[in-house]
């Protein structure tokens, strides 16, 4: 397989992974408010805002994998 298409595929892999851990994040965020909402401080939150947090880090590490990859020579 040449440079180009490993590349394509990685830019896919790495992208496909962003996108699952924006959309966990909004679902986690949208669970806890709701637990918020419905019982206040519940013992499930704190967990909740670390998955939250830890979604966080994975997102940002799936954007600067990005970011290297779009560095990389053709």
């Amino acid at each position: 397989m040449n440079r180009q298409l490993y590349r394509e595929l990685w830019n896919l892999r790495f992208t496909k992974m962003l996108d699952i851990e924006l959309q966990s994040i909004e679902e986690y965020k949208h669970i806890l408010a709701e637990l918020r909402k419905s019982h206040g401080n519940h013992a499930v939150v704190p967990h909740l805002e670390r998955l939250v947090a830890d979604e966080t880090k994975h997102a940002k590490l799936c954007e600067e994998l990005l970011r290297i990859l779009k560095r990389q020579k053709e």
